[in-house]
């Protein structure tokens, strides 16, 4: 029994389940026997009707993963998927215009398939949607089945459909409309021919031009060279033009020292070098000579000594005239001459600067069109090659096709001569087992439909508890009263281990719905309280529906006489009997409601003073709501769950309840369980209790023939 009203549906529930297939079958035994008749009767005339023998005939295609060339591999004809592939070739085989061909071929033997007044449309569907085309699993084959009730020249129809499809699509399988693509080979090897004649023509104009005979990447331009040449030349200008520069530059400068010395520098080396101006010096140098020799040893006051003197001084002046004279005159020169050469310099790197314009400008010129002549050699060469290319493939296609194609016959269809299948006795058969299978399923499947809860397993997966208690629907079967007994015994002592261990002395029994036996289940719970020694006294609180074993006695005032405040409450408590314990009615209740509540709970502290146990036989919960108030009064409450009454639904919201409510002990009660035959936990333990029973009663006469022995 649970602690609480709120601990439920707090702990993983156990599994459940209602499949038991045996069990809806003896359930619903009815039904199947109905539902077999039904097929049988049905099926037993379609197959009278349908039940026609069947012949078939198959021919047998082969599809090659590779296509067998004459002339040479190509790689357009490789099959890269071949499975798609024969899927494409078993799906073309019943397409609508190969049937409608092999309808008109066969001639006055279409009447084989076609019906008389039947359009050639029509046919041709009909044959479209029986002939079966189907590749063969790991092979290369394709069967073409077709089936009829009539085996005159089936054969020949499937081998007519064979034929027409291989001759509609050798061609396409193996070159797609080769007649077009053909032409259009035809017309783009004329563009590339009229492209190369162009191309030629004019490299023919560009040779002319150039006046050069071949045109190679490996052949330099000759006008490479000449514009290397004319670049060293012009940067060799440029230089010298530069060092004239700055030497004229240097010499002009003549307010600096360093223009002075350099050009006097320049000019002394020059005179130095005057052949003029070395035979002077040479003479000048004589004389002197000469006349430091007469003076040698003259007084200087001599009058020859005066004249010598002034004689050299006349000689050192004329030498230095001379020399002023020719430097000037050399440093002018020198300037000049510095001059010129800037102007020669500067003449020169012009032309070269106009020289290397002009080789630039022939260059660019030859080049361009030399490298269009070159461009035109590559175009030609690969328009030639697209040339060869397309010569290859016309060819390839005047020889390839007319080759083999990918797909031959392997085996033409034979004329069948036993039907493959059909017949009244084999559809009866299959109509036989179709019967017992809808007869077997119908019922499983009505249990399997049906929401109702039948087992404490599914009461225990929706509250999270297992029931405190479960009872079984016995029928007067010996061996589940035992277990019924057993049970009651079970559930008086947990009441009774409540009331010692917590003082709860109020019990309340409730349903989710009604005839769940709450009202049997009262009393028999007093009884076996009573055995066990408690004194109890079931009290009715249930004005919806009054029972008649709790009015024995119409003189005495029941519960509702109580609430209205006349009558003392344990005298109007019927004593024992007849195997009822005590009891107190409802008596004549003025409506389906109880009232009074305060009354009602000081009649019932009253009950509980004179008695060890009180037990409530209250309405169902979700039917009344005074239930939800007794509930709050009771120590302990019971709720029961009628198996085969109540829905998942109906529960939940009857625990619901219960827990709102939150009542200091709760328990749940199954009942009207059923038994299966054959099986099942409730067989099993009524069994064991049978073979306990019987071994308890041969333990009792062997010790009785003991004694009398």
């Amino acid at each position: 029994m649970n602690a609480a009203g709120s601990e439920i549906a707090q702990n993983p529930p156990p599994p459940g389940g209602t499949f038991m297939p045996l069990v809806s079958l003896r359930r619903h035994r009815r039904i199947a026997l109905i539902v077999m008749a039904v097929v049988v009767v049905l099926g037993a005339g379609f197959a009278w009707v349908k039940g026609k023998a069947v012949y078939s005939a198959t021919a047998v295609l082969y599809v090659a993963p590779h296509f067998v060339n004459i002339l040479k591999e190509s790689k357009e004809l490789d099959i890269l998927a071949y499975d798609q592939f024969v899927e494409h070739q078993a799906l073309t085989v019943p397409r609508y215009d190969i049937l409608l061909e092999s309808l008109a071929k066969l001639g006055d033997k279409r009447y084989v398939w076609q019906r008389k007044n039947e359009s050639d449309r029509r046919a041709a569907e009909r044959l479209q949607a029986a002939l079966e085309v189907k590749p063969v699993k790991d092979s290369y084959l394709i069967t073409v089945t077709l089936e009829s009730t009539t085996p005159d020249h089936l054969d020949e129809l499937v081998n007519t459909i064979v034929d027409t499809y291989l001759e509609k699509t050798r061609e396409s399988d193996s070159f797609f409309a080769r007649n077009v693509r053909l032409a259009s080979l035809q017309e783009r090897r004329g563009q590339i021919q009229d492209e190369i004649d162009a191309k030629l023509a004019r490299r023919t104009e560009i040779a002319q031009e150039l006046s050069v005979t071949t045109f190679s990447e490996q052949i330099a331009s000759p006008y490479d060279r000449l514009l290397v040449e004319s670049q060293n030349a012009l940067a060799m200008a440029q230089r010298t033009r530069v060092a004239s520069e700055a030497a004229l530059a240097l010499f002009e400068d003549r307010t600096s020292k360093q223009g002075q010395d350099a050009i006097a520098a320049a000019a002394f080396d020059t005179i130095q070098k005057d052949p003029g101006l070395i035979s002077l010096k040479a003479s000048l140098y004589k004389r002197r000579s000469d006349l430091l020799q007469q003076a040698s040893g003259l007084d200087p006051r001599h009058p020859l000594k005066i004249q010598i003197d002034r004689e050299l001084k006349e000689i050192d002046e004329e030498l230095n005239r001379t020399v002023d004279k020719l430097t000037e005159q050399v440093a002018k020169s020198l300037i000049d001459q510095r001059r010129s050469d800037v102007k020669r310099d500067r003449q020169i790197e012009q032309e070269l600067n106009q020289q290397l314009e002009s080789f630039r400008n022939k260059a660019s010129w030859f080049a361009a069109l030399y490298n269009e002549a070159l461009s035109l050699n590559h175009e030609i060469e690969r328009s030639r090659k697209q040339l060869d290319v397309i010569d290859g493939r016309i060819e390839f296609f005047e020889l390839e096709s007319r080759a083999p194609g990918f797909v031959r016959v392997e085996t033409y269809a034979r004329p069948p001569e036993l039907p493959v299948k059909g017949g009244r006795k084999k559809l009866f058969a299959v109509v036989m087992v179709l019967a017992m299978i809808l007869g077997v399923a119908t019922p499983v499947g009505l249990d399997m439909l049906d929401q109702r809860i039948r087992t404490t397993g599914q009461v225990a997966k929706i509250i999270g508890h297992r029931p405190v208690a479960w009872f079984v629907d016995h029928a007067g079967d010996p061996g589940l009263k035992r277990m019924t007994a057993d049970q009651r015994r079970r559930l008086a002592i947990a009441v009774n281990r409540e009331r010692e261990s917590h003082g709860n002395r109020l019990a309340l029994l409730t349903s989710v719905k009604s005839e769940a036996g709450v009202t049997g289940l009262a009393l028999d719970l007093a009884r076996e309280l009573a055995v066990l020694g408690v004194s109890t006294v079931v009290v009715e609180a249930n004005p919806l529906r009054p029972d008649d074993r709790y009015r024995a006695d119409p003189a005495k005032p029941g519960l509702a006489n109580l609430l209205a405040g006349s009558g003392d409450t344990v005298a109007a408590v019927l004593p024992a009997s007849d195997g009822l314990p005590d009891r107190l009615g409802l008596g004549v209740a003025p409506g389906p409601q109880l009232f009074a509540y305060p009354v009602l709970r000081r009649r019932l502290d009253e009950l509980k003073a004179a008695y060890d146990m009180v037990l409530i036989d209250a309405p169902p919960l979700l039917l009344s709501a005074d239930t939800e108030y007794l509930i709050e009064v009771a120590d302990v409450t019971l709720l029961l769950v009628g198996a085969g009454q109540v829905k998942p639904g109906e529960l939940r919201r009857a625990a619901g309840i219960v827990q709102k409510i939150d009542p200091p002990a709760v328990g749940f009660v199954m009942t009207r369980l059923e038994v299966y035959q054959g099986g099942g936990y409730y067989a099993k333990l009524a069994e064991e209790l049978a073979g306990a029973k019987v071994s308890r009663e041969n333990g009792h006469e062997h010790t009785s023939r003991r004694l009398e022995g």
